[in-house]
């Protein structure tokens, strides 16, 4: 089955209050519309960027990873947004889409390649990657037949007491056979309060839609504020430390080191607090990394003792080197 990446990336973000735009914000030194790129890089090669607000910034952005981008001006809903891209699906050769927010940067790999795996051999038109919340308010809720399929989604504002109290939300990820998808949002129309074409409108009309559930709440968050974006990044931080703590890194002080997506650190090194480790970087093995360095784009050897305060961008440090407080490279 392939499987071709939409990422819809057109929203102003306006209580980010920022000239620039929402998903070039970044997280660990990354634009939030990197992650979901990197989860559509890594499930196929055909990914669509839909833009709009700031699309002088985020179109070249959006190049430079390989997206095709294609604008929506002016947006009027996730529905307009997938149409605005129907002749690009049209000529994909792709089974199914898969539709990714592009303000989304803490869905899991895991939980993408959980709903693909449910959505492959169920049969039906459309999967929705679900989460569970505790305080569901404002999302838009999940509601299942006896079978466990979903018949509909219900947006808060519409939603009754007993639909309110449904704890499983949409997370607006979604898998669609592609066929299906070109047909439906066609049809679907924007009278509703709004004015806007909902992409959730399909929903009554798919022949089967299954729901898969995320294995982590946070995934579900949007970022559309300044404390959301530093939340989101306090989660991500907290993942890239805990993989690296789980495959025999010692960090001091995990909630003082910050370490990018992409960078690699070998066992029995020690990460003292107040490191940043950005870009691709590779750290070797049984290294010491002395409190406040700051290290990017670079390669350090194995048996190496990086000084306090050391500032190290674009450099490669062989095995056995010990880099003096302060140093600059």
């Amino acid at each position: 089955m392939s499987i071709s990446t939409l990422i819809l990336a057109a929203g102003k973000g306006t209580r980010m209050k920022s000239d620039k735009s929402k998903v070039l914000h970044e997280i660990l030194g990354y634009p939030l519309v990197w992650y979901p790129a990197m989860i559509g890089k890594s499930i196929g090669p055909e990914i669509i960027g839909i833009i709009g607000h700031g699309r002088e910034q985020v179109g070249p952005y959006l190049n430079s990873l390989g997206i095709k981008p294609v604008i929506q001006d002016p947006p009027q809903g996730t529905g307009h947004a997938v149409q605005v891209a129907l002749d690009m699906l049209r000529k994909s050769t792709a089974d199914d889409i898969l539709i990714i927010p592009g303000d989304m940067p803490l869905i899991r790999k895991e939980s993408i390649a959980h709903l693909i795996d449910m959505f492959k051999p169920s049969g039906a038109q459309m999967g929705i990657l679900t989460a569970r919340l505790d305080n569901p308010f404002g999302y838009g809720r999940i509601v299942r037949n006896e079978n466990g399929f979903v018949t509909s989604i219900v947006e808060e504002i519409d939603a009754s007491d007993e639909i309110k109290a449904i704890d499983e939300v949409n997370t607006s990820v979604y898998i669609v056979n592609r066929d299906f998808l070109v047909n439906a949002v066609s049809r679907i129309d924007n009278n509703n309060a709004k004015g806007e074409y909902y992409l959730t409108d399909i929903v009554k009309m798919a022949k089967g839609v299954i729901g898969a559930q995320t294995q982590e709440a946070d995934e579900a968050n949007g970022i559309n504020s300044r404390d959301q974006l530093a939340y989101a990044a306090l989660v991500m931080q907290q993942r890239i430390n805990l993989r690296h703590m789980q495959e025999g890194v010692s960090i001091k002080s995990p909630a003082n080191t910050w370490i990018s997506p992409e960078s690699r650190i070998k066992q029995d090194t020690e990460i003292w607090p107040g490191v940043h480790i950005m870009g691709k970087s590779l750290i070797g093995d049984n290294c010491r990394i002395m409190p406040n360095a700051w290290i990017k784009n670079s390669g350090i050897g194995s048996g190496c003792i990086i000084g306090h305060g050391a500032v190290i961008e674009g450099a490669t440090v062989l095995d056995n080197v010990k880099i003096e407080p302060y140093k600059k490279l």
